[in-house]
C-alpha cells in the first residue's frame, strides 16, 4: 500500500476543538496509545465545514483513555465491551465518542458484525464512503497529521461520494441512506461505479433483510437534514423505502412534505410523517407518542370532512381534542383550507380554554358522581367556546340548570 499519510493541513490546525483535541493525544499516549480524530468530523475540516461531533479513534486501551477523559473533565463514561467503544459525556452534555481501531466482518449480509482490534490503516477499511475513511492523527508530534488509504483527500476534491469496495452495499446496505444523504447534504455526485452497486443491491432484495430499526435510524438522521425534501425525493426515485420496509406513499405525499419541512417543522414531526407511508407501521419500534401520532395523521379522513363543515368553535374543539399535538403541528401545515384555518383556530385559541366548574360544584350541586359529569362538564365548555356563557357565574348558573334537568340528585 503506498503511503497514506500527509502533513498536517492549516484547515486542520485551524480546528476550533485543537486545544481539546491536544488534550486527548496527551492523555492517549500516556496510557500507551496513538490517537486520532476520524470520519466525518475531518471530512468536514478538509472541507472547511464546522459540527458537533468528536470521534476519536485508539490503537489501544480506549477505556483506561475514555476513563482518564472523564475524569479529566468531571464527567462520566460508558464502555460498550462487546463493540470496544465507549462515550465520554461532559458536564455540559456535550460528549467525546472513543473507539478501538478494529476490524469488523459480516457473517450474512446485513447483518451486524463482528469486531477485533486493529490498527488505524485497517480501521478505516470498515468505513462506508472514501471521504469518511480519514483519520488525524493527535499524539504529540505527530499531530495534524492526515491518514488517507483511500484517496478520500481526491475525492473530497473531485466532490464525489464512492464506495471502498464492490461488496459495501452487501455488508451493510443502509449505505444506500448513507450515500444519499452525504451526496445532497454536500452537493456532491455519487460515483457511477458506487450508484451502480447501489441499484444492484436494492434490485437483489437485500434491503429487505434490515431490522425495522436500522431504517428508521436512517430515517431520523435524514429528518433532521435542512435538505430533508430532497433527500426523500431520491430515496423515492431510488426505491429504497419500498425495498427496505415496504413502504408506501400516502396521495400528495411530497406536495404535503413539501409544505411540512417549509413551514419549519421540527426533524421530529418530519419523521412521524414519513411513518404514514410504512405498512403496519403501528408496530415498528417508535415510541408510544410517535405511533399515536401517525395514527392521528394518517386516519385523519374520518375528520377532515367534519372539520370542513364545521362552524361553531366547540365542534372544532370537539373533533380535535382527541389527536395528539404533535400529529396538529402536522396537520396545520400539510391540510389545505379551510381545514387548516380550523385547526390554526383551536392551536392558537380554542385548546386553551378552561371552565372553572368542577366535579366539586357538580358534586355539591346534589350531583351523584358517575358518568354525567363528564357530558355536564362538556356541556359547559362547549357554551364557553361558543360565547354562551362567559364568566364564572354563568358557567356555575348552567350546571345547576343541568344538574337539575339530570333527575339525579340526591334526596
Amino acid at each position: 500500500m503506498p503511503d497514506s499519510r500527509s502533513s498536517p493541513d492549516r484547515r486542520i490546525l485551524d480546528l476550533p476543538d485543537e486545544q481539546l483535541l491536544r488534550l486527548i493525544g496527551r492523555i492517549a499516549r500516556k496510557n500507551g496509545s496513538r490517537s486520532f480524530l476520524v470520519g466525518g468530523p475531518v471530512r468536514d475540516a478538509l472541507l472547511g465545514r464546522s459540527g458537533p461531533d468528536i470521534d476519536i479513534a485508539v490503537e489501544s486501551s480506549p477505556d483506561r483513555i475514555g476513563r482518564a477523559l472523564a475524569r479529566r473533565f468531571n464527567g462520566r463514561f460508558v464502555y460498550h465491551r462487546r463493540f470496544l467503544t465507549g462515550t465520554v459525556t461532559l458536564a455540559d452534555r456535550s460528549h467525546i465518542d472513543i473507539a478501538r481501531t478494529r476490524t469488523e466482518t459480516y457473517r450474512r449480509p446485513a447483518a451486524l458484525p463482528s469486531v477485533k482490534p486493529a490498527p488505524v490503516e485497517e480501521d478505516l477499511v470498515r468505513r462506508d464512503f472514501t471521504i469518511n475513511a480519514l483519520a488525524l492523527e493527535l499524539t504529540p508530534g505527530s499531530y495534524g497529521v492526515v491518514v488517507d488509504p483511500h484517496s478520500g483527500r481526491r475525492d473530497l476534491a473531485d466532490r464525489v461520494v464512492r464506495v471502498l469496495h464492490s461488496r459495501s452495499f452487501a455488508d451493510d446496505p443502509t449505505r444506500a441512506f448513507r450515500a444519499i444523504r452525504f451526496a445532497i447534504r454536500l452537493g456532491f455526485e455519487i460515483e457511477a461505479e458506487t450508484l451502480r452497486l447501489m441499484r444492484q443491491a436494492i434490485r437483489s432484495g437485500i434491503l429487505s433483510r434490515l431490522s425495522a430499526e436500522r431504517v428508521l435510524y436512517e430515517l431520523r438522521l435524514i429528518s433532521a437534514e435542512p435538505l430533508v425534501l430532497r433527500m426523500v425525493e431520491a430515496l423515492l426515485r431510488e426505491k429504497l423505502l419500498h425495498a427496505s420496509l415496504d413502504w408506501q406513499p400516502r396521495p400528495r405525499f411530497l406536495p404535503r412534505l413539501q409544505r411540512l419541512v417549509a413551514a419549519g417543522a421540527d426533524p421530529e414531526l418530519v419523521f412521524i410523517f414519513l411513518m404514514t407511508g410504512l405498512p403496519g407501521f403501528d408496530r415498528v419500534p417508535v415510541t408510544a407518542a410517535e405511533r399515536d401520532a401517525a395514527l392521528a395523521v394518517r386516519g385523519f379522513g374520518d375528520v377532515r370532512e367534519r372539520l370542513r363543515r364545521a362552524s361553531r368553535p366547540s365542534t372544532i374543539h370537539r373533533l380535535l381534542r382527541q389527536l395528539p399535538t404533535e400529529a396538529l403541528g402536522i396537520l396545520s401545515a400539510t391540510e389545505s383550507d379551510p381545514v387548516v384555518d380550523r385547526i390554526r383556530l383551536y392551536l392558537d385559541r380554542l385548546a386553551d380554554v378552561r371552565i372553572s366548574v368542577d366535579g366539586r360544584q357538580l358534586r355539591s350541586l346534589g350531583l351523584k358522581p358517575g358518568p354525567m359529569y363528564r357530558e355536564i362538564l362538556d356541556r359547559i365548555l362547549a357554551a364557553r367556546l361558543d360565547g354562551k356563557v362567559t364568566t364564572r357565574s354563568q358557567e356555575l348558573a348552567l350546571a345547576r340548570e343541568l344538574a337539575a334537568g339530570t333527575g339525579r340528585k340526591s334526596r
